[in-house]
């Protein structure tokens, strides 16, 4: 920026032999301005503290107090009259008690849904009565699942939990299935082993006085067939198996045509056309037999769960909540301790008068201006730097390269301190500014992407997001400290911008300002 004097008509002091070249007076008068706010800041112990103290005290309580973000669920289950036949309460606990934390099982409903209502519980399961017969006439029992949450996460979250409890119900219910349903089979193997010889006699023709016979047999093959149909599981289920178990219904039902087929022609005396079809039947009962000898083989979980997963974490595992949060909190204590500050320190001066003094005095704007970054840059990093070291000591890993992390930090600062003087600039009294750093710290914790993920906002919102420099300094921050890789090239753009942006308009308002004064 160039050089904007204080008066404007006073001309510049010619040098004289022996002084000091131009670059060493400007950088002179600006270590003047940074060395009173220093010595200003230095005379007030209980801003130090503050600025030290108050900001670690924050951080060591979080890390010692922060337990779990998962919320904790009070739920009473309701059983029918009489129990859940085939279920004991401890089986009830076991299942339930994984994912909710449950405070009763009782008959009694109203009870339980008063307890409800008082605020005693956050949700109650009702299990429906017959539930074994509802499933056996093909009806879908129904558990209930009643809730009083306030919270939009917390109602989330206990819908999440019912889908995967109820989940859990129905693949038992099924394991059970497959395995009556394999033991079935097993039996009625042997018989279709049986039919397969029965049927290989037929193509070497039968005598009329075995006609009836014969046809008995056929009868009793397509019995036993129809047998197996009502002992499998349904299509949709054996077609989500694949390979030999998707097979055996079509083959079923390819094989009753069949029969039905030469059952006709031998009543009509004329099997000898139906050789086809007799040699169809014998090769779908020589592949129901292996069909079937797959299914009674394989396991009954792999039949309910055929897919089964697997998870890895690169890192070993996530960081706990207390270290994922602490660059957050980093980042958010080091704003706006930056921002209030910056806030504070150009309206104050503005109201006692000294942009008078200022008007008079061998300097200019920009050396006033960077006078005062100096002096609240070097306060702000010691704090910072005592932040970083009660963060190692919870245990917050630092992985990236330190001199980048440095530069981080101060860009962090330097922007942080534009906002705050921006808002000093632009108001009129202390209260107003502290009002306005208020509502700065507010827009940084709503749309940082501190709690809540930038992806959740609409664009509108964004441009509030990337406005503030707590935002890049957080993103960065968690790929230096936790991911140990470079923050990314927005990261720095971003804070470049606002720390350019604001000190323009700082000088331009502060420039009017003095003007005035």
């Amino acid at each position: 920026m160039a050089e904007t004097p204080l008066i404007e008509k006073t001309a510049p002091a010619r040098a004289r032999p022996g002084d000091a070249p131009a670059w060493r007076r400007w950088l002179i008068r600006a270590r003047a301005y940074f060395l009173k706010e220093v010595n200003e800041i230095r005379r007030q112990p209980l801003l130090i503290m503050s600025l030290i103290v108050g900001p670690l005290l924050v951080l060591i309580l979080f890390g010692a107090t922060y337990v779990n973000s998962t919320p904790r669920v009070r739920t009473a289950v309701v059983l029918p009259p009489g129990g859940a036949p085939g279920i004991s309460e401890e089986q009830i606990r076991e299942v339930i008690g994984l994912n909710f934390d449950l405070r009763a099982i009782t008959t009694d409903r109203a009870s339980a849904e008063a307890q409800l209502a008082a605020g005693d519980l956050d949700l109650v399961q009702i299990i429906p009565e017959n539930a074994a017969t509802a499933l056996q006439e093909g009806v879908s029992p129904q558990i209930e699942f009643i809730s009083n949450a306030i919270n939009p996460l917390v109602e989330g979250w206990i819908q999440y939990l019912a889908y995967a409890e109820v989940n859990e119900i129905n693949k038992a219910i099924l394991r059970a299935t497959a395995a009556q349903a394999q033991q079935e089979a097993t039996t009625i193997r042997v018989r279709v082993v049986d039919a397969e010889g029965k049927v290989a006699e037929l193509e070497r023709g039968v005598l009329e006085a075995r006609a009836e016979a014969a046809r008995r047999d056929i009868r009793e093959i397509r019995a036993t067939l129809e047998a197996l149909e009502q002992v499998l599981p349904s299509q949709e289920f054996l077609a989500a198996q694949g390979g030999e178990s998707a097979r055996l219904r079509p083959t079923i039902e390819r094989l009753k045509t069949n029969l039905d087929r030469i059952d006709r022609a031998i009543a009509d005396d004329k099997l000898a056309e139906a050789l086809a079809e007799i040699s169809a039947a014998k090769n779908d009962l020589r592949t129901l037999n292996g069909s079937l000898e797959i299914f009674v083989n394989t396991p009954p979980e792999r039949l309910v769960s055929p897919v089964t997963q697997s998870y890895r974490n690169l890192r070993g595992g996530a960081y706990p909540a207390v270290v994922y949060y602490a660059p957050g909190v980093l980042a958010l204590l080091v704003q706006h301790t930056a921002v209030t500050l910056g806030a504070l320190a150009l309206v104050r001066e503005r109201l006692m008068g000294a942009f008078e003094v200022f008007r008079v005095a061998p300097v200019n704007l920009t050396q006033l201006i960077v006078g005062k970054y100096l002096g609240y840059t070097v306060f702000i990093g010691l704090a910072t730097l005592a932040l970083i070291v009660a963060m190692t000591l919870l245990g917050v890993p630092l992985l990236g390269n330190w001199l980048l992390f440095a530069a981080l930090i101060l860009l962090l600062i330097v922007a942080s301190l534009g906002v705050g003087f921006l808002i000093s600039a632009l108001s009129g009294s202390d209260s107003q500014a502290i009002q306005l750093a208020m509502i700065s710290l507010l827009l940084s914790i709503f749309f940082s992407g501190f709690f809540i993920a930038l992806d959740s906002f609409a664009w509108p919102a964004l441009i509030v997001a990337y406005a503030i420099p707590m935002t890049h300094g957080l993103a960065g921050f968690q790929d230096m400290m936790l991911r140990g890789i470079l923050p990314n090239l927005w990261t720095w753009i971003g804070l470049g911008l606002i720390a350019v942006i604001t000190f323009a308009l700082v000088a331009l308002i502060t420039r009017r300002q003095l003007l005035k004064a």
